[in-house]
């Protein structure tokens, strides 16, 4: 009874959220948009970096001025609000990762709609390794991406920050934009879920075995579902509820040095695959693993037309990819690591 009734509100909450996110949604062409028409756009960040690097508690919002310049050479300069974000990488990296803020009325004037918050993601510590893990994550957002709209998108670009005090400029990389989440939920016609973290029953079968499957297929096992860690949970207008990824640092094909392997799962590698899920029923897996088949050659054609990694880089990221393929094309395999079941303390976190 108690289910039913949960199922009732949260139903007509759905409903009216769905209601107000048709009569509140921005139009036009979103900045984000626009940069992903571009190949490599710059941008370039000022602020007071040591006021910002110390304020990696309170994450407070900052003035910053932020330019970006086109691919034609136009250049857009604005005053922006920038801070601090994260939890892991915030605590441990010499460059903690940031969010952005675009004023909604110069967003306005330049004729765009009023989506103005970023994530961005660029090397967290000096040296090539970092810079590297940084393209390879990014990597994984167009990987998701050729599986599924599903997911949050991302843009690359050639990163400068520079500190306003000293006008030097202490980051000069690669680095990438995040779509926020309230952008997506915009982008797909759906509304948050105001039960924010729910039990897998109550999600889209072929949506959460996909996104479990995504995970397996890259080798991460850093989410969790109850607590919603590294996972949005967004409502379809269907009705449907729909896990989003992100945050792939910690996975196996990207292979950061600070990634630790999750021993209480019997894993001594990071790069170890495993299946953090309920026991599948054939029938729900195998529209999933068609996907994947499907999808196999967009998806290294992928990291083979990624320019800005090193070949080397890049063979391994297909090499890994390959190896996902070996146990998905064994059935002996595919029921070794879908179809086995958990146990229950297992079954209330995943």
């Amino acid at each position: 009874m108690v289910r039913i009734l949960y199922s009732f509100f949260l139903f007509s909450f759905l409903l009216s959220s769905s209601l107000i996110a048709q009569t509140t949604e921005p139009e036009g062409q979103s900045l984000l948009d626009t940069l992903i028409t571009q190949k490599l756009p710059k941008l370039a960040l000022e602020i007071d970096l040591k006021s910002l690097f110390e304020d990696r508690r309170e994450m407070n919002y900052r003035k910053a001025m932020a330019s970006i310049t086109f691919d034609n050479g136009e250049v857009w300069t604005d005053e922006i609000k920038l801070k601090t974000r994260g939890v892991y990488r915030a605590q441990t990296c010499d460059n903690p990762p940031l969010k952005l803020k675009f004023a909604k009325k110069r967003l306005k004037a330049r004729k765009l709609n009023k989506n103005n918050e970023f994530k961005l993601v660029y090397p967290c510590k000096s040296g090539n390794n970092f810079q590297n893990y940084v393209l390879k994550e990014y990597l994984v957002y167009k990987l998701y991406s050729v599986l599924t709209e599903h997911g949050l998108r991302v843009q690359l670009v050639d990163l400068e920050i520079k500190d306003s005090l000293n006008n030097i400029s202490t980051v000069v990389k690669m680095g990438f934009l995040i779509e926020h989440r309230e952008e997506l939920i915009h982008r797909l016609g759906a509304v948050m879920s105001d039960a924010k973290c729910m039990e897998p029953s109550m999600l889209s079968i072929y949506d959460y075995t996909l996104f479990q499957v995504f995970q397996y297929f890259i080798g991460n096992t850093d989410w969790l579902l109850p607590t919603c860690k590294n996972c949005e949970i967004i409502s379809m207008p269907s009705g449907e509820m729909v896990p989003i990824a992100y945050d792939f640092d910690f996975s196996g094909i990207v292979r950061t040095s600070y990634a630790v392997p999750k021993i209480e799962l019997g894993l001594y590698s990071i790069t170890q695959r495993y299946f953090l899920g309920h026991k599948k029923k054939m029938e729900n897996l195998e529209p999933v693993l068609d996907l994947f088949q499907e999808k196999k050659a967009a998806l290294i054609a992928t990291i083979n037309d990624f320019e800005y990694l090193s070949k080397r880089e890049r063979k391994r990221m297909v090499k890994y990819i390959n190896s996902f393929y070996k146990i998905i094309d064994n059935p002996k395999s595919v029921k070794k690591e879908f179809i086995h079941p958990m146990s229950a303390e297992m079954r209330d976190k995943y």
